[in-house]
């Protein structure tokens, strides 16, 4: 595929800070491995995008676009199951809310590391409530009024801070190495799933201006012909109750298209595999010029409904083969879990 000089401008964006990843890196990451509890492991997923030109940084994902690359590059202290939508552990194994104080107070794992990143000798470095204090910082500093609101606005004395009257976020505290404490302005149990988002990602402080795109997310920037492209981060933290480490893929995609019929030729032609939020119209038409593809003991393609409003239906469509697609949560789909039969 060729790029204009637009598309060209954020590729070397997102890669401003990642240069050290080759194309060989993909290759590295595509080798063979094996797995336990019948799980498939490797394989590339290749996925649409629209153009977009935020940053490859927390405080730029203001957009379901730039977060369906950033839930895979940037690692929170939660995350959101890729299948139920409920909050899990992340960068944070363990937390606990303190009513009487408006606080939540969180562990973070010893073996969470970032990226690798030729500043640290082009090896991971592990993840310590610095870094946390340090991204909650940089979000409350330089995200939109928009997002700051919905997000970092929340915990006490963000604003102050924001606003350069006060030195540090007051609610955002060092007990330790690996463990920080939140207060929020007013006790809210749904910010676990602010905490989520992409926007709220953890960066290393280490390396400041020049961070875009690093973090601890279970896949990594590398340089790629095809597309933006994510491999597989081989020291990601998180593991499946059969005890594989995940991402179960090896490599992530994104080729950028417009409109539905862009990616409707494009899937049907096997440059992507999966199209997600499509409206009934379009589906319509789809089924009627291919319908043998989608019947049949063996179809080629699978199309699922992804809502339950019947005044306002969306579909999935994607090609055999794939499982664990996620649930869409937040206008975004977790590939972590995805599945391609080998």
């Amino acid at each position: 595929m060729k790029f204009d000089i637009y598309t060209r401008g954020l590729i070397l964006m997102f890669f401003t800070s990642v240069t050290f990843f080759g194309c060989e890196r993909v290759e590295k990451h595509q080798t063979a491995r094996s797995a336990k509890g019948q799980v498939s492991v490797g394989g590339t997923l290749r996925l649409p995008i629209a153009k977009t030109s935020q940053q490859a940084e927390p405080q730029g994902i203001n957009s379901s676009e730039m977060a369906k690359i950033g839930v895979h590059l940037f690692e929170g202290l939660v995350r959101l199951d890729p299948s139920t939508s409920e909050v899990i552990p992340a960068i944070s194994e363990i937390w606990y809310v303190e009513k009487e104080t408006s606080s939540f107070l969180f562990n973070l794992r010893s073996d969470a590391k970032f990226h690798a990143h030729e500043f640290f000798g082009n090896t991971s470095r592990s993840l310590t409530a610095a870094d946390v204090e340090y991204s909650f910082e940089q979000l409350a500093k330089l995200a939109s009024s928009e997002q700051f609101k919905a997000t970092i606005g929340r915990i006490k004395g963000a604003e102050a801070f924001r606003n350069d009257e006060a030195a540090s976020i007051e609610g955002v505290l060092i007990v330790d190495d690996y463990t920080v404490k939140l207060t929020l302005e007013r006790l809210d149990q749904s910010f676990l799933y602010v905490l989520a988002q992409p926007s709220m990602g953890i960066i290393p402080k280490a390396l400041g201006s020049k961070a875009a795109g690093v973090s601890a997310g279970p896949f990594a920037m590398a340089l790629g012909e095809d597309g933006i492209t994510l491999v597989r981060n081989t020291e990601y933290h998180l593991k499946d109750e059969f005890g594989n480490a995940l991402p179960y893929l090896d490599t992530l995609i994104f080729v950028e298209l417009g409109s539905n019929m862009d990616k409707l030729e494009a899937f049907f032609a096997g440059k992507i595999d999966l199209i997600t939020n499509l409206e009934l119209d379009p589906v319509r038409s789809i089924l009627e010029m291919h319908v043998s593809d989608f019947s049949g003991k063996n179809p080629k393609y699978i199309m699922k409904r992804e809502t339950e409003n019947a005044s306002y239906e969306t579909y999935s469509i994607y090609r055999t083969g794939l499982e664990n697609l996620g649930t869409g949560f937040m206008g975004y789909h977790d590939f972590s879990r995805t599945q391609i039969e080998q």
